[in-house]
């Protein structure tokens, strides 16, 4: 948080002002925090025991929570569902709290789900359940895809998602529009990972723990009964335990696992080492898992490997966006044959606009999500190298704090939004610089829908990509100084095939793709009936 936010936090009314241009809502905001400091609507010190990195921000907790708070899955009071709230009442366009605060309150609305017989809604013959552990409302790629899916469904498929984000495992139902069902307030994290770890650390104490929990089992088995699931489709299992997997073969439910990403190779999640950098698969002492010093890899990797091993053997097929993702798991499981590639499909959208090679400055595009992982390191180096102002990096999207001062930040964006906002910007190109295998790239992608040629990092999908298109460069992330001078050298007759090359490329739409999961879902629910 800069400086100057912390100051302004000290004043919410100020702060609110200064961060909500428009006048109305500026004031309807302002409305809101008097209504739920008047109402004792929200816990400060709930809030900042169970979210540390705020207390340190020294922030408003209150203004932390609705500026940023409610979009990280951050949660008010040990009452208030704010992902509830807002996809439950159609009106709800601000902050949920506030909305609650200013007009709910007197209208006597629900701020959590209603305890419901789960048996109601088992009554199809063909029942889905999609598994997450991105909370509704804050979800990235993974939440995207699963969408997509859903929206596509024949009528006689019902919809339903179960999400944990390591506090509270949700039900969601998609009948026209989400419906939360059910929550079960169960802590249970499995994202071990070194990235934005907050402290959930393997141990030898803890070990037998990690993958298989009781109330977790208790909650599958209600679940899969009661709603008569017919096929469950998991797009991750962190945040989950195993018992979901023998309750599932137990009951003989067909089921299928998307490969977002390496989880069910190691629980570093994207194969980092310490430095959140590319592992290679040189385990002994890699740190990019979070553990203390009373347990050793092997003595996890072997566990976590044969549950993962026994789960991609029962599923009925695994499905990677691209050929790299299959070739890493099959390098670990040599035995597995159940792989299909099923290439990620989009809303095609293809910009009339033109790039140009710029100078004076160079215009570079920073897409997507940029943390430690995916470049934001590189990134600050890169620009440090710049010493003439060679180089304008603008971010587009979400980025750790200390980037703001090294390149220009437009912020969040909506899918549809990309294209617009990179006409405006006006780059030459897109730079993705992460330092770990990608599954796919959605922003790689965009870039190229936006009529931009990528410059890359020389792993997973994305040199996999750009090496069957040519619509880009790809470079060795470990090396600044050589992606730097390639950058500010980059010549126009090059540059002008690697446009010539995007002009070629055959995107998979969206509905393509959902045929291709409708297919196979028909297939197995078809083979359980």
């Amino acid at each position: 948080m800069s400086f100057k936010n912390k100051i302004f936090s000290r004043f919410p009314a100020k702060y609110i002002s200064y961060k909500i241009k428009d006048k109305n809502k500026s004031k309807e905001i302002i409305n809101g925090y008097k209504a739920i400091r008047k109402n004792n609507l929200f816990d400060d010190d709930f809030y900042l025991e169970k979210y540390p990195k705020v207390k340190d921000s020294k922030m408003d907790p209150l203004l932390h929570y609705i500026f940023f708070g409610f979009g990280e899955g951050k949660k008010p009071n040990n009452e208030f569902d704010g992902v509830f709230y807002k996809n439950h009442y159609d009106d709800v366009d601000i902050n949920p709290l506030i909305h609650y605060a200013l007009y709910g309150i007197n209208e006597n609305r629900l701020i959590k789900p209603e305890k419901i017989d789960l048996s109601k809604f088992g009554g199809s013959d063909k029942n889905i359940l999609f598994v997450l552990h991105e909370k509704i409302g804050t979800v990235g790629g993974t939440g995207f895809l699963n969408m997509d899916i859903i929206h596509h469904l024949p009528e006689d498929y019902t919809a339903f998602i179960l999400t944990s984000d390591g506090e509270d495992v949700e039900l969601w139902h998609f009948n026209s529009h989400l419906e939360k069902i059910a929550n079960y307030p169960i802590s249970f994290s499995t994202d071990f990972s070194v990235i934005d770890n907050e402290d959930n650390i393997i141990s030898q104490s803890n070990f037998d723990s990690i993958f298989f929990n009781e109330d977790l089992a208790i909650v599958y088995e209600e679940i899969l009964s009661k709603l008569n699931i017919s096929l469950v489709h998991i797009n991750h299992l962190i945040n989950h335990s195993f018992d979901l997997i023998d309750i599932i073969v137990k009951k003989s439910i067909p089921f299928l696992v998307s490969l977002h990403d390496f989880y069910y190779i190691c629980p570093s999640i994207h194969l980092v080492d310490k430095n959140c950098q590319y592992c290679d698969f040189k385990c002994d002492d890699c740190g990019g898992i979070s553990k203390d010093d009373t347990i050793t890899n092997d003595v996890i990797l072997k566990k976590w490997r044969n549950l993962s091993k026994e789960l991609l053997k029962k599923s009925s097929c695994n499905i990677a966006p691209t050929q790299s993702v299959i070739d890493l798991y099959s390098e670990i499981y040599p035995e597995i044959d159940n792989f299909m590639l099923i290439e990620h499909g989009v809303n095609i959208n293809v910009s009339s606009w033109t790039a140009k090679l710029s100078s004076k400055p160079i215009k570079v595009l920073i897409p997507g999500h940029v943390s430690p992982h995916k470049g934001s390191l590189v990134i600050k180096n890169l620009k440090k190298l710049d010493k003439n102002n060679s180089l304008e990096l603008h971010l587009m999207g979400t980025t750790i704090p200390n980037l703001n001062k090294y390149a220009i930040n437009h912020g969040k964006y909506e899918r549809n939004d990309f294209n617009r906002i990179v006409s405006e910007i006006k780059p030459s190109f897109s730079l993705i610089l992460s330092t770990c295998p990608e599954t796919y790239s959605y922003t790689l992608t965009e870039s190229w829908m936006s009529g931009l040629p990528v410059i890359a990092s020389d792993l997973g999908a994305l040199k996999e990509r750009i090496t069957s298109t040519e619509a880009g460069w790809l470079v060795d992330y470990k090396n600044v100084e050589d992606i730097y001078n390639f950058i500010i050298n980059i010549n126009q007759n090059d540059y002008q095939n690697k446009l010539s090359n995007i002009s070629k490329i055959k995107f998979k739409d969206i509905n393509e793709m959902c045929d291709s999961y409708i297919n196979l879902y028909n297939n197995l629910t078809d083979k359980n009936v």
